[in-house]
């Protein structure tokens, strides 16, 4: 998301749905995962809490839809997703 041709090529070719999570609801996820480089710091809530407030406006400028996901499991929220969707990027049976 931080290269504009990134995010060119996003809006130009498909649906873009944009999770949003507030930093303290993705600190409470991945507070014991060891594999993100990014949170490898003294205080990785405060190094999230940046990364949000740098990359919630790039999310937004190119997302057709924004889904707040909050503590929703994922049956509720692709459940949200699908019923936001608009007719022409629903599949038919």
């Amino acid at each position: 998301m931080l290269d504009a041709r990134n995010r060119e090529h996003l809006a130009a070719r498909g649906f873009v749905i944009y999770l949003r999570a507030q930093p303290r609801d993705l600190w409470s996820r991945m507070r014991q995962d060891r594999s993100r480089p990014l949170l490898q710091t003294a205080d990785p809530l405060a190094r999230l809490e940046e990364l949000f407030r740098e990359r919630d406006p790039l999310y937004r400028a190119v997302a057709d839809l924004i889904v707040d996901t909050a503590r929703q499991g994922p049956v509720p929220l692709v459940a949200q997703v699908l019923a936001e969707l608009p007719a022409e990027c629903k599949l038919s049976a």
